[in-house]
């Protein structure tokens, strides 16, 4: 069996011995058992029921085993998060881009837990509950027919042989008479009602287990209502502090997670209709069934379909309602195949919700398929996409995320389920951390490590954010983002991330290049010079400028056809040398304006598409500047972001102008994502004379040196 490094690539035999990452190593082809269950290809290498992972190879009776670092899965509510996902983005896989940009990246369920959608169960409580309440009030009994000594005035109905036993026993007779005997007892028929059927039995548990459900359902809405939407009516209260246009997409975000209706009022309405579901229900406790069927009667879980449950409608809503509650039942242990299979389950999920997270931060930067038909494109593992600006993503086999151009990789997102925030110190952390960034030290990407974060702020800045971003072609370069799907800012970090390894080699591709011109009348000041056979197209040509190439390029194609027709004839008569030469030199002509013409549209898109505000869309005011740089300015009076290359003595620096100032001249990368987001690229810094400066991107493939513990910095005004 091998097992193959996400971060790396590099496949091994075996994983090291040492303390692994959950959810780093993936099982690519072989016989054996992982975990004592026999794995299948593509999936990963997760701690088993002790906390370690253990590996036998087929026809060995010895085993591997190995040990994780400590505490590597997130919290219960995070994980739970991340398999509801999974399960709603597999459901979705088959409507392709255009499902998964509608889909929130927040937690899934709030807006469930606290509203009765018609498929909920209580729902179906509310359309079963007449049939228990009938099974309850009139229940079906066996009637059973005993022969009794009874009182006279009791008996309903004479034994056949009450006159010889009233014969034989004088101890029953009253008194005699002339003409007989008056009896005090008689033998007669007693009918006697049997309760405890096995269908009767399930009646009266599910009215317990209906009881106990809604009474817990009542107490999580409850805290949902007091514990949650409090504090978000809170957080709505006071706008985001830092960029409006953050604002907007944080609202934006927030409003696609919650419905348009005040979740308050869903709460406070779900709470009426569960109280009202239990009080009748608490009311069944009083019938005649409830009564007459022992508490000690238990049934299994799983229902035995009897006759009664089959024919009867009453019964057979009894029947559907017990299966819709077991069915809401988890048990409270699992099997070793059961465990595997649902570590299985979230390192999967984590993958797809992090594929959200990109595809959502494209969906905010504008980037989106090339074509229509790519929109309904299914998204699963080993399928990639084309989207704008000639950019790709495929979603890797093992689960990681990739962004290319031109089949260039720009940057690359591995999906890390294991918490690198559990981490006790900040030298813990390191020393967790220091493995991943070893194993892609000899790549030639950019790596991004997205790992699940912790509840409140981030301990650690080194791995919270990629801060200062890597400037281009920076070998084994790594950064770390935390993501949560309780946490608006996760899709803002992936989107920063996104923009910078995507818009920044692009500005620095500015000013594209040009073969010099056929004819000097297309020489104007938005060409550059550069040598005898290039120029630099520094900004868009003057209007009629393609014109004035299609005629030259026709004219051209015409010398060419009339230096060929020359030649041809001079072929039929005496061959002339000079038609030969005018022909070979229309030729070229003709390939100088073809390839002139080829640059410069491919000159004139690229100029065009730096032109387009990144921020939203619209068109831009471009200006030249020297040192190859150039400043643009949006139109649209919403907006007017500003995006540049600015000289620097290490090289150009990509920026976007932020519209709001640096406080501090030691702004921490965290407090950036806060105030500006995706809204930024290099990181901008406050000068001397108050003016905004940027720092040029770091040259060092990591940026977590800085382990310093996330305490009171200032921030942005």
């Amino acid at each position: 069996m091998t097992f193959t490094d996400r971060l790396s690539g590099r496949v091994v035999h075996q994983p090291p011995d040492e303390e692994l990452h959950a959810g780093r190593w993936i099982v690519q082809r072989g016989v054996g058992a992982l975990n004592r269950v026999a794995p299948e290809p593509d999936q990963a290498l997760m701690p088993g029921p002790t906390g370690d992972w253990e590996f036998v190879a087929l026809g060995e009776s010895t085993s591997t085993r190995g040990g994780f670092f400590a505490e590597p899965l997130p919290d219960k509510q995070d994980a739970d998060a991340f398999r509801e996902f999974g399960q709603l983005l597999r459901r979705k896989a088959d409507g392709g881009w255009i499902e998964w940009s509608c889909t929130s990246p927040l937690a899934p369920g709030l807006d469930e837990a606290v509203s009765s959608p018609s498929e909920s169960f209580e729902a179906k409580i509310e359309r079963e509950l007449e049939h228990l309440d009938a099974v309850c009030r009139k229940p079906r009994t066996h009637i059973r027919l005993q022969i009794e000594r009874e009182l006279v005035g009791r008996a309903r109905r004479i034994a056949r042989d009450a006159p010889q036993w009233l014969a034989a026993h004088t101890e029953d007779w009253h008194h005699r008479t002339l003409t007989g005997v008056r009896p005090r007892r008689i033998r007669a028929e007693v009918r006697e009602e049997r309760w405890d059927l096995y269908e009767n039995r399930v009646t009266a548990r599910l009215v317990d287990n209906l009881t106990v459900w809604l009474r817990g359902r009542i107490d999580e809405v409850r805290r949902i209502r007091d514990d949650i939407l409090t504090q978000m009516k809170a957080f709505g209260g006071s706008a985001p502090k830092g960029s409006r246009h953050r604002a907007e997409r944080i609202y934006r975000l927030w409003g696609e997670a919650w419905s348009a209706s005040d979740a308050q009022d869903i709460a406070r309405s779900t709470l009426a209709r569960l109280d009202i579901l239990l009080y009748k229900v608490l009311g069944l406790l009083d019938s005649p069934l409830y009564r007459h069927v022992p508490k000690r009667a238990q049934v299994p879980r799983m229902l035995k379909m009897t006759n009664l449950l089959s024919t009867d409608d009453h019964y057979r809503g009894v029947a559907r309602l017990w299966h819709e509650w077991s069915l809401l039942q988890t048990r409270g242990s699992f099997s070793i195949v059961e465990h595997y299979q649902q570590q299985q389950n979230l390192h999967d999920s984590y993958d797809a919700w992090c594929l959200l997270l990109v595809v959502r931060a494209c969906e905010q930067l504008k980037l989106q398929p090339a074509d229509d038909a790519a929109l309904e494109v299914p998204l699963c593992k080993g399928r990639s996409l084309q989207i704008d600006r000639g950019l790709r993503i495929e979603w890797e086999p093992a689960g990681c995320i990739a962004i290319t151009r031109s089949g260039k990789t720009l940057v690359r997102f591995v999906p890390l389920i294991h918490s690198l925030e559990r981490a006790r110190t900040a030298e813990v952390s390191a020393q967790r951390v220091k493995p991943l960034v070893e194993a892609v030290a000899q790549t030639g990407h950019w790596t991004v490590v997205l790992h699940p974060a912790k509840s409140g702020s981030a301990p650690f800045d080194g791995i919270a954010t990629i801060g200062n971003p890597p400037r281009q072609g920076t070998d084994g370069a790594i950064d770390f983002i935390r993501v949560s799907p309780f946490s608006l800012d996760s899709v803002e970090r992936v989107a920063r991330a996104v923009r910078w390894a995507t818009l920044s080699p692009q500005m620095l591709a500015y000013p594209p290049c040009v073969p010099t011109p056929p004819d000097a009348g297309l020489r104007g000041p938005w060409l550059a010079r550069k040598d005898s056979t290039s120029c630099a197209m520094t900004n868009s040509p003057p209007p009629g400028t393609k014109q004035d190439i299609e005629r030259g390029l026709s004219d051209a194609l015409a010398r060419r056809e009339e230096a060929e027709r020359r030649h041809v004839e001079s072929k039929q008569s005496r061959p002339s040398k000079r038609a030969l030469a005018d022909l070979r030199k229309a030729e070229e002509e003709e390939r100088d304006w073809h390839a002139f013409k080829q640059r410069f549209e491919r000159a004139t898109a690229f100029i065009n598409e730096l032109k387009i505000c990144p921020r939203c869309g619209q068109q831009a005011h471009f200006e030249e500047r020297e040192e190859d740089c150039f400043s643009a300015r949006c139109l649209s009076p919403s907006c007017e972001a500003r995006w540049e290359l600015r000289p620097h003595p290490e090289g150009r620096i990509p920026v976007f102008t932020p519209d709001i100032k640096v406080a501090s001249a030691q702004v921490q990368p965290a407090l950036i994502d806060e105030q500006l987001g995706c809204d930024v690229l290099a990181l901008p810094d406050n000068a001397s004379d108050g003016s905004t400066k940027f720092q040029p991107p770091r040259t060092d493939p990591t940026n977590v040196g800085d382990q310093s513990p996330n305490t009171g910095v200032q921030g942005l005004a």
